[in-house]
């Protein structure tokens, strides 16, 4: 071992001393002089601080409360026959003034053969509210699956156990069809609204709220369903509303029908009931239904298919009209034109003002025979 201290080996000696206390005294005024200048910063800021806290505060306090998220769109789930046993479906918009369908239906059908005692399955889950006997010895069954659609089915006998109040599942059997035409399966949409209705209260609210049930099935079913829809062109699901103001075209009610009483399905009501629309299958074809009221109860179609109803309007005049009973048009063939010798008579149609409209049906006629209104003309209006 050196003679050397053993301080002089292990520590520092005394300028390394003096050094690193000058280096710590350093440090002290630097932070000193850091939590000063952050002392006057957050001095300065506070006001603001507080002013952005209390910003917060009045906005979380005046918030709407946070809502549940509505739930997916409700769909169907189960077609209502087995399609095995479905010829066709007959989409929105067929007419069958004598069946009380002067105006064009707000449901489907699903053509079965008119097999009796075919089990009839609920399209969606849901709560019965009505069971409604038909025109015939059958029911309509209505359900609804939550607060945007319900709907029914129609022409069939219940289930024992089926009664209004009961729970019922999708697919589970809710009756038989009757065998009486075709099932009916109409939809209500709660947020949809019709806009092709001049007068909307002449219309009841399932009318008003009408949806191709088509639109709430999922695939592979709804290709399904369109697959047999019997419908020429790319729109399978059909159309009920056609009004347009100052047009002839779509609905009107034989002057004098209250208004509160034009939703009644009563046969005194569908005679005061006349519609310029078109074929449900061919959607290019002109039709005239007539509920009995100025000529036969039954749609008519329209020599040479014209004029349009759509294009008539107030300052067309008078127009006229040949027709002939409407024949099948299944499967949406192009129809032949028609004979002359087809014709069953000629309407005379004028649009007024004030959605008004002047008609009269001259049976027998051809158009040159017609020459214009006598006393016998009826006002219509929407």
């Amino acid at each position: 071992m050196s003679g050397e201290p053993f301080l002089s080996r292990r520590s520092p000696g005394k300028e390394a001393l003096t050094s690193s206390r000058l280096a710590r005294s350093d440090f002290r005024v630097e932070a000193s002089l850091l939590l000063s200048a952050a002392t006057r910063i957050v001095a300065r800021a506070a006001p603001r601080i507080l002013i952005f806290a209390a910003l917060l505060f009045v906005a979380a306090v005046a918030a709407p409360a946070q809502t549940t998220p509505s739930p997916p769109n409700p769909r169907l789930r189960f077609a209502p026959l087995d399609l095995a046993a479905v010829g066709s479906i007959t989409p929105l918009g067929n007419l069958n003034p004598r069946g009380g369908h002067v105006f064009p239906t707000d449901h489907i059908y699903f053509d079965y053969g008119r097999k009796p005692d075919l089990s009839v399955y609920a399209p969606a889950e849901g709560l019965v509210q009505a069971i409604r006997g038909q025109s015939g010895d059958d029911f309509k069954i209505e359900v609804k699956v939550n607060a945007r659609l319900s709907y029914y089915v129609a022409h069939l006998y219940p289930e024992k156990g089926i009664k209004v109040g009961s729970i019922i599942a999708g697919g589970q059997v809710i009756g038989k069809a009757s065998g009486r035409g075709a099932l009916d399966l109409g939809c209500m949409d709660a947020e949809l609204t019709l806009k092709g209705f001049v007068n909307p209260k002449r219309y009841p609210s399932p009318t008003l709220h009408a949806a191709s049930p088509f639109q709430f099935y999922e695939e592979p079913l709804r290709g399904q369903l369109y697959a047999k829809v019997e419908r020429a062109g790319a729109d399978k699901d059909g159309k009920i509303d056609f009004d347009v103001p100052g047009r002839l075209v779509g609905n009107w009610f034989l002057e004098g029908l209250p208004v509160n009483e034009s939703a009644r399905g009563t046969p005194e009501t569908w005679a005061k009931q006349l519609a310029f629309v078109y074929d449900v299958r061919k959607p290019d074809a002109v039709r005239i239904s007539f509920g009995g009221a100025i000529a036969p109860a039954a749609d008519y179609e329209v020599a040479g298919n014209a004029p349009d109803p759509a294009t008539v309007s107030e300052q067309s005049g008078v127009v006229k009209y040949e027709l002939a009973w409407s024949r099948p048009s299944r499967g949406a063939q192009t129809l032949a034109p028609l004979a002359t010798d087809g014709v069953q008579g000629v309407l005379l149609a004028q649009v007024l003002p004030e959605h008004k409209l002047k008609v009269e049906y001259f049976p027998g006629k051809r158009g040159a025979d017609v020459k214009g209104f006598t006393g016998a003309a009826r006002i219509y209006e929407r």
